[in-house]
């Protein structure tokens, strides 16, 4: 059921209890007052809902969607969001209008921990994560706006003199410094004239902006005031270059009223596309937004602008909706609401895409100028995030804090979830798998992983122990067990724990056709990479516990491709997971990959499995496989006492990657990734306390799922994936289908 709109003459909105089967969504706009104009973005949220509830709802939920009248009056908008959140029991606030109005609940809500999503404001206090983390604005910032307004007279107006009208809140102030931050002391504001919402008329403020001599208007207004400016320039004759607040661009609502001729060449800039803009959205956009209007708002024109952006916000709510699966907790909507990547909504701007993150609440970032003429908003020139560039990278952001805050207040704030993460060497999988964490995983100052190119294993290992700022690093599971054995690091085991197993990596033998088997390689020259890598110290334990002799070379594998067609080598070692890229790119007919056979002296240590036409096309036929085994990789880190920071961190990592893995497991991320299963156990290594106590919460062990039970596939074992051997990976995949089937935890 929708509820009805609390426009004065519709006072009363049904408020049963809310269940299951329904998402409450309350609202405050303006549907009277000096700002009513806006009344027309309740009205059509209300009806975009009330068509989703007429195609299903979400998830089989219908929209409730409760929205009252607060004339543009912050003590009643406080009023009416207090009995939204305790009377109507709402899951969240969306697209509530107005800076004063969302400024005067936003300590309420944030305090409450109520979502107050996409506000209809495009003030810079919306975008405070950290101070308010359970506020997130939608409109580009109005001091980003300005600086689009600044750059544009920057590079076509230098020597021009600006006026300024604008409302005197925190509306109009914030617009007010853009602009000043913007044209700095390049291009003068020679007159300023604010105005309150309770003025009748601006037209004093009108006279001395024009005495002033300025040939630049900037009108910073709502649109009764704006209306009133066009107007009033025209009856005295003042033609400035004039531009135009985005929230008072509508053709309907603001430059019919004033005249159409009236507002020949004003310009303004815009996130959105026109409601009658058919070409620039193009026919299926603009067939399903003409459809939606006709059949559910007819009142409302087309023309409107508010129109069109009530629909964008409702439109945006429901893929944050969408993304939230089955739980609809407000820690799960706000969850999501931080997550949208590159989002394009029908009627934007073409280009213009929204991003959020925990760290940046601005949803819109992006605008493009536009000329009023003929009647029609005319779009011009190129898509600008403004002269600011901290309004687009975290990074610059911090730069520019660089300058206002203490230097070891900034490395603080920087430093305190920061996740440094030695990987493997350039073109690796553990390269590409720590790559593959920092972009899901990072969240600005929430959590950074910081992926350092190494090694491998022993260079891991060595680097955990001693190299300060490193946390974690991926390591061979068999490292530990030869450093234990050779006597290198006494009590090794004790010092390390895992977090996670990652995946297998299979041994890979190319030689030329001449070597079949692995027998065939005692007392020949082998490449085993470096010293210190994770494939030295497999193919020595491999080939101590085959009783194999070769004479070992020193040599990255991929460098040693040509010594091996020279004849200077007899076969290289890569033990890497599949696909190796450089091995795909070794096309020579005379070489193959030599089957390593899963002798019982590696059974304890190591897990079979096998290399297939489809991985290797140029050196395994098609069709065929070639047998060989794998060796287990770990996310490892030095034994942090529980109460100690590198503790916390980790455990920072464990909650934000385990809750990722399904994100992780699917393209563009390494298929190697497919593989693995948080509850997998790693024998001979005690596992992180923080990650055992994540899985213990989240995937308690099941007695169900076991290989006596038949979940894992009879079958040989060396005709079997690893991942298929594992018990506990089929596990992991029952518990994350059964998850996402899981009722919401409210």
């Amino acid at each position: 059921m929708l509820a009805a709109i609390a426009a004065p003459a519709l006072n009363d909105t049904a408020r049963a209890a809310p269940g299951d089967n329904e998402i409450r969504i309350g609202n405050t706009v303006p549907y009277t007052g000096p700002a009513s104009a806006y009344g027309v973005i309740g009205k059509v949220l209300a009806a975009y809902f009330e068509k989703v509830n007429a195609e299903g709802g979400i998830k089989g939920r219908k929209i409730n969607f409760i929205s009252y009248d607060d004339a543009y009056n912050p003590t009643k908008t406080m009023e009416m969001t207090r009995k939204l959140v305790e009377e109507d029991n709402v899951l969240f606030i969306l697209g509530s209008l107005g800076t004063n109005t969302s400024q005067a609940v936003h300590p309420y809500l944030n305090a409450k921990k109520i979502p107050q999503l996409f506000v209809a404001s495009g003030a810079t206090m919306w975008d405070q994560p950290r101070e308010f983390p359970w506020t997130m604005g939608f409109l580009p910032s109005y001091q980003t706006e300005a600086h689009i307004y600044s750059q544009y007279l920057l590079e076509n107006h230098p020597r021009s003199k600006v006026a300024v009208l604008y409302q005197d809140d925190g509306f109009g102030k914030d617009y007010l410094k853009g602009l000043k931050d913007g044209l700095g002391t390049k291009i003068p504001i020679v007159a300023e004239a604010p105005y309150k919402v309770t003025d009748a008329n601006i037209d004093a403020q009108i006279a001395k902006l024009k005495a002033s001599g300025a040939d630049v208007f900037m009108q910073f207004t709502t649109p009764k005031f704006a209306t009133m400016a066009i107007k009033r320039n025209a009856e005295i004759g003042w033609k400035p270059i004039h531009f135009l607040a985005s929230v008072s661009e509508s053709v309907s609502s603001v430059m019919a009223p004033a005249g159409l001729e009236n507002g020949e060449g004003i310009i303004s800039a815009m996130y959105r596309l026109e409601g009658e803009d058919a070409q620039s959205a193009g026919p299926a956009v603009f067939r399903e937004w003409s459809a939606f209007m006709e059949r559910y708002v007819p009142s409302v024109s087309k023309a409107n602008g508010q129109a069109v952006y009530a629909y964008l916000n409702a439109r945006l709510v429901m893929e944050v909706l969408k993304m939230c699966g089955d739980d609809f907790s407000r820690d799960n909507i706000m969850k999501q609401a931080r997550s949208l990547k590159g989002l394009q909504i029908p009627m934007m701007v073409p280009g213009i895409l929204i991003n959020t993150s925990p760290s940046d609440h601005a949803t819109i970032e992006q605008m493009r100028l536009m000329r009023f003429t003929g009647g029609h908003w005319q779009f011009f020139g190129p898509v600008r995030s403004g002269i600011d560039p901290g309004t687009v990278s975290d990074s610059f952001k911090t730069l520019f804090k660089y300058g206002t805050a203490t230097k070891r207040d900034l490395a603080n704030q920087l430093n305190a979830n920061t996740v440094s993460l030695m990987t493997g060497s350039f073109g690796s999988t553990y390269a590409q798998v720590g790559a593959d964490l920092a972009s899901v995983l990072d969240n600005g100052t929430a959590l950074r992983i910081l992926p350092v190119m190494g090694r491998g294993s022993v260079q891991a290992v060595s680097d955990i122990l001693l190299l300060r700022g490193v946390d974690a690093g991926i390591v061979r599971k068999d490292t530990l067990s030869y450093l234990d054995r050779k006597d290198f690091a006494k009590d090794i085991r004790n010092q390390f724990v895992y977090v996670a197993k990652m995946f297998n990596e299979e041994m890979h033998v190319l030689a030329p056709k001449t070597i079949t088997s692995m027998r065939d390689l005692d007392g020949k020259t082998v490449v085993v990479d470096l010293p210190d890598s994770s494939t030295f110290v497999t193919a020595i334990n491999v080939f101590e516990r085959l009783g194999i002799r070769p004479h070992l070379v020193y040599q990255e594998p991929r460098l040693a491709v040509d010594m091996l067609r020279k004849g200077e080598v007899d076969a290289i070692v890569a033990i890497e997971g599949k696909p190796v890229q450089w091995l795909n790119q070794v096309t020579d007919r005379n070489l193959h990959l030599v089957p390593v056979d899963y002798a019982k002296t590696l059974q304890d240590e190591y897990l079979p499995s096998k290399l297939s036409s489809q991985d290797y096309p140029g050196l395994v036929a098609e069709g065929a496989f070639v047998e060989t085994i794998a060796a287990e990789a770990v996310l490892a880190s030095y034994n942090w006492p529980a109460n100690s920071d590198r503790y916390r961190r980790l455990a920072l990592l464990v909650d934000t990657m385990f809750d990722k893995v399904a994100q992780l497991q699917r393209p563009p991320f390494h298929p190697k990734w497919k593989e693995m299963a948080p509850r997998a156990t790693v024998s001979g290594w005690t596992r992180f306390k923080a990650a055992q106590e994540w899985l213990d919460r989240n995937m308690p062990a099941s007695a169900a799922v076991s290989s006596a039970s038949g979940a894992v596939p009879q079958s040989p074992a060396a005709a079997l994936s690893p991942q298929d051997r594992d018990p506990l990976y089929r596990e992991f995949l029952e518990w994350r289908a059964n998850r996402a089937k899981a009722p919401p935890n409210r």
